[in-house]
């Protein structure tokens, strides 16, 4: 006789807290059954909201209507119903630990939609017209109502969905008494992010053929890495070939498989254009796509840095693809949500190896591009020192200088910085127009920055070789121009205020600067980058 206490599962208890199992999102859940239609033949996967308008007072935009119901339809081969009533169980599934497939352990259809709603119900045809229905219900196994899947009972599709359903077999998943779902439930919101997750996890999936919408639109590819023509946004080139990994198949000493590594440069254009807006930058898709993404039988499974890397404001700027089958899940420690990675230091040893020179090469291009804009770029904070000059004194030293002297100071200087894409004379104009001027060296170990005076001008050349250059001011070039601007000024209220100073003043000023840079790069050393200061 069994004793009912000291059952392994305590059903009401395992209901609820299977609920909370780790699925990151609504998107999440709803790929997990994305992954079973594709898994069983099917070319089309529908998600459709049914809603209610909610209710609001005052003037102004109407809320968004809610979602009570999820509706999600595949064309598979849908399921007979010993099978559709297998598939409700937890870990009930006949391809239990194959590795062929996007499916694994069985758990995908019952937890992702009890993570989401607290009743399932569940439609499958194998023939048209003769479609079976299955459901479980969270509170019903609470109570202790359900202890077993109920047997599936022949049906119709109900009415008000039946629209949905064309196809001559395939399988329609309801989600009733939804509670769990993102954006609280608002209709717009899951219509308008939705896409962007399914489009980016099945990419390879949908530039195959295989067709997704939700709520009546396409879902687009979304390509991290910009390589994709086919994809939503694309441009972007390949660096370097493929990197290939053979690594033995975890209890099968004779087997190996393959790691397939890709890396991506974005346009030059792009990262002068888009990293001077964060709006474009994010209609782009570019914000949310620092770091590696993890590609598992073709659908990415998990996005993210994985301590492979440090965030740097280059990440922006370039993609890793990190690509796998299920028969190496163990050493990438996929969990059974099929949505998180955890990677085993072997993994992770064998892929810092290459992946390390790969992105100091991509950075070091990334951070090149953003030195040759530099100096162009400091116009802005030039006129303003300009413009508000003329309401503040100016050194003796710099107005009483007869014109010869500065003429030779002037000409000195264009001809040490002229180059083939800056002559002589165009430095001279600029030297004799401007009272400040923004320039750029490279010297490790030198101060973050030197003040020098040309004719009437003031040079203010920054130390791209040192930490305050790298940390501080070439992040905000791409990501906040206004505050980059500021600092500028700042540095130009530094050089103003030095050529002010007496002779003791002036030799105060200049062994200071070695001492500020040398605390700087201290503190500065300490920061990964501006980006992540902003997200503590």
């Amino acid at each position: 006789m069994i004793d009912e206490k000291y059952t392994i599962v305590k059903e009401e208890n395992f209901i609820k807290a299977t609920r909370d199992s780790g699925y990151k999102s609504t998107g999440s859940a709803i790929s997990e059954l994305a992954d079973n239609g594709f898994q069983a033949g099917a070319n089309n996967f529908i998600v459709h909201f049914d809603s209610r308008p909610q209710s609001y007072s005052g003037q102004g935009k109407p809320k968004s209507p809610k979602v009570k119901e999820v509706v999600c339809v595949d064309d598979g081969t849908g399921m007979a119903p010993d099978v559709l009533r297998n598939a409700l169980r937890f870990g009930g599934t006949t391809r239990f630990n194959d590795r062929d497939g996007l499916g694994r352990f069985g758990m995908g259809l019952p937890n992702s939609s009890v993570s989401q709603c607290q009743r399932l119900e569940v439609f499958s045809w194998q023939s048209p017209g003769k479609v079976y229905f299955c459901y479980i219900d969270v509170e019903e196994i609470a109570k202790g109502k359900m202890l077993v899947v109920p047997e599936p009972v022949e049906t119709s599709l109900p009415e008000k969905y039946r629209d949905l359903a064309t196809s001559k077999t395939g399988t329609m998943v309801i989600w009733k008494k939804c509670d769990r779902l993102d954006y609280s439930a608002r209709e717009d919101t899951l219509t308008r992010e939705l896409p962007k997750s399914l489009g980016q996890s099945y990419r390879r999936y949908l530039i195959s053929g295989k067709e997704i919408k939700v709520n009546g639109r396409d879902v687009k590819p979304f390509d991290p890495l910009f390589l994709i023509p086919e994809a939503e946004f694309s441009g972007a080139t390949e660096h370097g070939g493929p990197v290939t990994f053979d690594i033995r198949v975890p209890g099968d000493s004779d087997k190996t498989s393959r790691i397939t590594v890709k890396f991506s440069l974005l346009p030059d254009e792009w990262q002068a254009k888009f990293g001077k807006s964060k709006k474009k930058s994010q209609e782009r898709g570019i914000d949310r796509c620092r770091g590696f993404s993890i590609v598992r039988a073709g659908r990415e499974i998990d996005f993210g840095y994985f301590r492979l890397r440090s965030r740097h404001w280059t990440d922006s700027w370039w993609g890793c693809e990190i690509s796998f089958e299920p028969e190496l899940d163990e050493l990438f420690g996929v969990s059974h949500t099929k949505q998180q990675v955890k990677l085993s230091e072997r993994i992770r040893t064998t892929l810092e190896k290459d992946i390390s020179p790969n992105i100091a090469t991509l950075a070091g291009i990334i951070v090149s591009r953003g030195k040759k804009r530099h100096a162009a770029n400091t116009k802005t904070a030039e006129n303003i020192a300009k413009d508000q000059d003329k309401f503040l004194r100016t050194s003796p030293d710099i107005r009483d200088k007869e014109p010869e002297v500065i003429d030779k100071e002037i000409r000195e200087y264009a001809e040490e910085k002229a180059s083939d894409e800056k002559s002589v004379e165009d430095w001279v104009a600029n030297l004799r127009e401007r009272p400040f001027l923004m320039d750029f060296e490279d010297l490790p170990g030198a101060p973050f920055y030197r003040v020098r005076t040309f004719g009437q001008a003031t040079v203010v050349t920054l130390n791209r070789a040192h930490l305050f250059f790298e940390k501080l001011y070439a992040p905000l070039c791409d990501a906040e121009p206004a505050s980059k601007t500021a600092l500028e000024l700042l540095l130009f209220t530094l050089a103003k205020s030095e050529t002010l100073a007496s002779h003791e003043g002036k030799t105060w000023y200049e062994s200071q600067r070695a001492e500020w840079g040398r605390i700087l790069s201290v503190y500065l050393a300490g920061i990964g980058s501006v980006a992540d200061l902003k997200q503590q």
